[in-house]
């Protein structure tokens, strides 16, 4: 009867090991960094290096199948230490929720000051130099070497070698308030009819501001896409 039993169990764990598969934490780390990567390179537009820090495991034991992996939050917004949250599936199936460390580091060339920088001084390509650094934990607040078309001053005062923060720089709007601008009015991605009319408010590429036209009266808000024009959906 025992030789039964254990003849039984050995066949019942042969069947599972023929129906499973084992993926090692290097393998899941690799696979995740690489997502995260491309994500974060289009979104940054920038060298992006992305490691897992840890797992909690040295391998996982999966059905057999082709494995797929969904981060399901954290990959929307770059942060320097985080914590993801990924869903693996097998042909499309759920299997499980891990929750990983991740540490994100971004490179690009910014504006540095080239040497100390007076509060209210002009930042131009002279007082500055281009350098590349990890911006990580500034990604939305530092400043490229096209934003050196623009007029722009300090401020606060910047120490020769800091980062430019754009936080604490003044900089000429694309779209200045009481200043004429080009409007663009487009239906499914087609422009339909462009006018004139004025600004209403400050703004810079990216940003909605309200604009008018006089000659029919008229107050629409758009998206500012360039110096002096703005973009309308109908």
């Amino acid at each position: 009867m025992k030789k039964i039993i254990v003849a039984t169990l050995i066949m019942i764990i042969a069947n599972l090991s023929a129906n499973a598969q084992v993926v090692s934490s290097a393998t899941i780390k690799s696979e995740i960094a690489k997502q995260l990567k491309a994500t974060y390179s289009k979104m940054a537009n920038a060298d992006v290096d992305v490691k897992i820090i840890a797992t909690p495991f040295s391998e996982l034991v999966l059905p057999d199948g082709k494995i797929t992996y969904k981060i399901t939050q954290g990959e929307d917004k770059i942060i320097s230490r985080d914590i993801k949250r990924v869903d693996v599936y097998v042909n499309n199936a759920f299997v499980k929720t891990l929750n990983l460390p991740t540490q994100t580091c971004v490179y690009k060339e910014v504006l540095v000051a080239a040497d100390n920088i007076n509060r209210e001084q002009a930042i131009t390509r002279e007082a500055t130099v281009l350098k590349k650094i990890d911006i990580s934990q500034k990604v939305n607040y530092i400043l490229t070497e096209k934003a050196l078309n623009k007029e722009m001053s300090a401020k606060k005062a910047f120490v020769k070698g800091e980062v430019i923060d754009k936080r604490f720089v003044k900089m000429k709007p694309d779209v200045e308030r009481n200043m004429g601008v080009r409007i663009f009015f487009v239906s499914n991605g087609a422009v339909m009819i462009t006018i004139d009319g004025t600004a209403l408010a400050d703004g810079m590429t990216g940003d909605y501001v309200n604009v008018e036209n006089k000659n029919y009266k008229r107050t629409y808000t758009g998206k500012v896409i360039g110096e002096n024009r703005v973009l309308v959906n109908i």
